[in-house]
């Protein structure tokens, strides 16, 4: 494997982050002379150092002006010989990005990048009038499971865990900290089925059965997109997603939250026993700039981040309900550097299993290495190439296999008639269909 330079990319463009996988070989080492991993495993000290020279800041973080490189995710894969790396860059800056390789010769032998998300489709022109490659799409929610599965077969450290109440740092602090008290890695063998919760710029919910089993069966645009758009408009001077993030930590999203407890002056006892928490938040945003009260931008993020966790952990909830499947999956880069996007998500998934399910208590599973999954898939039809296989979900909308059975289930009770022969066209043109999606009509 591996025959053209574009073997070792793999390339997610999402709407607000584009995220990139590089693998290096050590049986096939790379091209140009090795210069492609020398940048990428040196990418940001220089840029930073050239950009704010003699500044007395502190240049250890990872970072240029257009992305950084997740250190703590890389790991040695022992069967395909070669290191794995992970980069991220905001992508309103993927102009500066193509200039990049283009300035340092890094497309040099590159033809062609498999590579998934909207921007595989809006970038295509430029990638190819300035570099002269090919960016080939790839089915954006195939090539997630794709990785996930892969890399869950790998003999590298824990990749699914759960989070203790309240946990201080976000997953990628604990991996690169090794901050195990937090993190409670669980068994991957038996993990299907589940729900998988994908957050980047909006959220798709998806049933995943087995490795090439699955089906996109809910959504929401409330998202991490959302998050970084409210952002810009209610904290402009923060430009910095991880930032933004890290600031939401020390924020008290009480601030501008309306809790129970200004409605009732306390908890509020409901009939039957049971009472609401007066912390628990009545609405969000609701005491925004009531009574002259103030609230800075750590308060406003925290209670921006709470608002879309909250939201995005109540409709997997009720998907899982509905589909009777207990293991929930969270990932996307909306959790990097974002502990309490993650915290969030874990204690009000155990408050309304427990309030739902007496008895029972569900812990949101999460996955350190986040939102690269899908660059991780597009590397892996890289290798593959062209005759790989890569799973697309079943798109056909929910309520229309019903009525086809309550049709068929029908129509079966007498003899043939015009309704049987229109199940029967209905079946035909469905199995073409499906056909169709499972060979070349991916892209």
């Amino acid at each position: 494997w591996g025959g053209h330079s574009g073997s070792r990319l793999g390339l997610d463009v999402g709407g607000t982050l584009t995220k990139l996988v590089f693998f290096e070989s050590e049986t096939r080492p790379s091209w140009c002379n090795g210069h492609f991993a020398q940048v990428i495993k040196t990418l940001g000290i220089q840029a930073l150092r050239s950009e704010a020279e003699g500044s007395g800041k502190d240049f250890c973080r990872q970072c240029s002006f257009w992305g950084e490189r997740d250190r703590g995710l890389g790991f040695y894969d022992a069967d395909l010989k070669g290191s794995f790396h992970f980069l991220c860059f905001s992508t309103d800056k993927m102009e500066r990005f193509v200039g990049l390789l283009a300035e340092q010769d890094l497309h040099h032998q590159i033809d062609e990048i498999y590579s998934t998300g909207g921007g595989a489709y809006k970038y295509a022109k430029l990638f190819q009038e300035v570099l002269g490659i090919t960016l080939k799409p790839v089915d954006e929610l195939g090539v997630v499971i794709k990785g996930i599965s892969w890399l869950l077969r790998r003999e590298i450290a824990e990749e699914v865990c759960w989070l203790s109440e309240k946990p201080k740092k976000s997953l990628l602090e604990m991996l690169s900290e090794e901050t195990v008290s937090e993190c409670h890695f669980v068994d991957t063998n038996n993990l299907f089925p589940f729900i998988l919760v994908n957050i980047g710029s909006g959220v798709s919910i998806v049933r995943v059965d087995g490795t090439d089993k699955f089906e996109r069966i809910s959504g929401s645009a409330l998202g991490g997109g959302t998050f970084w758009g409210l952002c810009n408009l209610l904290c402009p001077e923060r430009t910095d997603f991880a930032a933004a993030g890290a600031l939401a930590d020390s924020g008290d999203a009480s601030k501008v939250n309306l809790l129970v407890e200004d409605i009732y002056g306390g908890d509020y006892e409901l009939a039957g026993g049971k009472k609401l928490p007066g912390t628990l938040t009545a609405s969000f945003f609701a005491k925004a700039g009531r009574n002259g009260g103030e609230a800075n931008d750590a308060d406003v993020l925290r209670a921006l981040i709470t608002m879309i966790s909250q939201n995005i952990c109540q409709i997997a909830f009720l998907n899982s309900r509905l589909h009777g499947i207990t293991r929930i999956v969270f990932t996307g880069n909306f959790l990097r550097h974002n502990p309490v996007a993650g915290g969030v998500i874990a204690d009000n998934m155990r408050r309304v299993s427990a309030t739902a399910l007496p008895g029972k208590k569900l812990e949101a599973l999460f996955l350190l290495h986040e939102g690269y999954f899908g660059a991780l898939g597009s590397f892996l039809q890289n290798v593959e190439g062209e005759n790989a296989e890569i799973p697309s979900c079943q798109r056909l909308p929910a309520p229309l296999p019903t009525l086809l059975g309550k049709l068929a289930a029908c129509s079966s009770r007498g003899k043939p008639g015009a309704i049987q022969r229109t199940w029967r066209s209905f079946g035909r043109c469905f199995r073409k269909r499906e056909c169709g999606e499972g060979s070349g009509a991916r892209a």
